[in-house]
């Protein structure tokens, strides 16, 4: 008798990860593929959407054809990916430009003018409950109106990047609630288009896909698809849900005296609310959470791991070298040198703002800065300082939520390639001021939560909140009180800093205009 297992497909900003879990929510197979990132101008960021279904047909055959092998059948497909890109698709879904992804920063006129147009931040807050950022996907939509309007003229359909991949599986748009949250168009508060900001821009309704919870199935893969795929060609497609929204969930927080942080890309501080609430200030993100009736928000910083790697690729040629030879992980490696630094870096602080910064510092023209290099600093003291600006900007995500939302911060989990490294746990246990915990398979992140809701759309689990309760801790760091009171100090000083330096980050981008 066949074996059940639900797979999961996570479309991320460098590659592409599925993954395949059993009854049990054990990973019984996963692989993943890279695509290209198109950097046309400073602060653009695009992909080919054509990449992206390339690359997920060539892991899907590969890893389906090895399930069959070892007597699984696939009982349903989850999505998750990348949000508040942007995809325009013309009347035969031909994709009409590349997709605008999620940290590209063009449209920072854009999100000024969307604010004013809709009377300001305070009225904005009371449509969506989100402040409207360049990264969202109104003020890029908004400049493609201005600046390529045959494009826009031709367009039929606005999708999303893993809604995308439900498109080439199933034939539909549609999106999810969590995903649409991105949007800057989205009522959050009663989970559908905001009428008034479509009405405002003069936006066709018929633009926007359809709209429905995380767990729902959308659809069937049409069956050219099942055949090349090798799948049943009734193999139920479930819509899933923003990656930031899956991992929160995936990570451990699955209500609000829980809080996930996720180091992928970006580094996401995040926690499940237990009911809405508002958005004060606008500076983090109040979005409906992949489980039904529930919001989630959380804060954005757009270069986390990104930072490191970054580091890697200019300034780790020797380490890469050495990885190869001896067959490890280069980041292994650096976070080795970051061990042999002492806490504070020899006085050296990075700000982790190599894209821009959505959140906790809302300000597109931010840039990465080194302070405090002097003639003693070795490299070791930089990579530790990448790994402590990486935290003490994330801690200061998790002060916004207690702040606005009373999110205790009771647990933290942390999720994303990070924990793999103690030293980067332990340095977040002691700028966090708390253990930090790390639940099996969190590495796997949204891929992983598009799996669960894979199978809670398939009825093979009840609800994400059992699942996600059953699964094991498997690392735990303890701070050191005396190292969090030293952090405690370089914090303080890390915040400060910022206040001072950012004068000169507009200084750098108008003197560049």
């Amino acid at each position: 008798m066949a074996k059940k297992c639900v797979l999961g497909i996570d479309l991320g900003t460098s590659s592409c990860k599925v993954l395949a879990i059993d009854e049990e929510c054990k990973v019984v197979a996963e692989s993943s593929g890279k695509y290209p990132l198109y950097i046309p101008k400073p602060g653009w960021s695009e992909q080919n959407p054509d990449d992206w279904w390339k690359e997920a047909r060539s892991i899907l055959k590969g890893l389906i054809k090895k399930l069959k092998e070892e007597n699984y059948e696939i009982s349903g497909i989850g999505l998750s990916g990348t949000m508040s890109g942007l995809i325009l698709l013309d009347k035969n879904g031909k994709v009409l430009r590349p997709c605008i992804m999620w940290n590209d920063q063009r449209s920072a006129k854009q999100a000024i003018y969307a604010t004013e147009k809709l009377g300001g931040l305070e009225n904005v807050l009371k449509l969506i409950n989100n402040a409207i950022r360049p990264g969202h996907t109104l003020p890029k939509l908004l400049w493609v109106m201005e600046n390529e309007p045959e494009i826009y003229s031709m367009s039929y359909k606005l999708l999303l990047p893993k809604d995308y991949l439900a498109y080439k599986l199933t034939g539909r748009f549609v999106t999810d609630v969590s995903y649409a949250s991105g949007t800057a168009m989205f009522d959050v508060k009663n989970r559908k288009w905001c009428d008034d900001v479509v009405n405002t821009f003069d936006l066709n309704p018929e633009l926007l896909p359809d709209c429905v919870e995380s767990p729902t199935i959308i659809g069937e893969v049409s069956g050219p698809v099942a055949r090349e795929l090798g799948l049943e060609s009734n193999t139920p497609v479930v819509s899933g849900g923003g990656d930031s929204a899956l991992q929160t969930v995936a990570a451990g927080s699955v209500n609000s005296s829980i809080t996930s942080v996720i180091i992928g890309t970006a580094g996401i501080v995040g926690a499940v609310l237990d009911s809405y609430s508002k958005n004060p200030d606008g500076l983090a993100h109040v979005y409906c959470s992949v489980i039904p009736r529930r919001w989630y928000a959380y804060c954005c910083s757009l270069a986390a791991g990104g930072s490191l790697e970054w580091f890697r690729q200019t300034l780790a040629g020797l380490e890469e070298q050495v990885a190869k030879l001896s067959n490890r992980s280069v980041f292994d490696i650096l976070c080795e040198e970051a061990a042999q630094s002492a806490l504070g870096s020899g006085g050296v602080f990075f700000m982790p703002f190599l894209s821009g910064e959505r959140c906790p510092f809302a300000n597109p023209n931010a840039r990465g800065v080194f302070i405090g290099l002097s003639l003693k600093t070795r490299k070791n003291d930089l990579v530790r300082s990448v790994l402590e600006g990486v935290a003490f900007n994330l801690r200061r995500g998790i002060e916004l939520l207690y702040e606005n939302f009373g999110v205790k911060s009771e647990k933290i989990y942390l999720s994303g390639g990070a924990i793999l490294s103690d030293v980067w746990r332990q340095i977040f246990a002691e700028v966090f001021g708390k253990e930090v915990s790390v639940l099996r398979y969190s590495e796997k992140g949204a891929a992983l939560g598009a799996a669960i809701l894979a199978g809670v759309g398939a009825k093979i689990w009840k609800s994400v909140e059992e699942v996600v309760g059953n699964l094991d801790i498997v690392y735990r760091n303890k701070p050191v009180e005396e190292n969090i009171k030293y952090y405690e100090k370089l914090y303080r000083i890390y915040k400060d800093l910022y206040e001072i330096i950012k004068p000169a980050f507009n200084l750098i981008v108008e003197g560049r205009s």
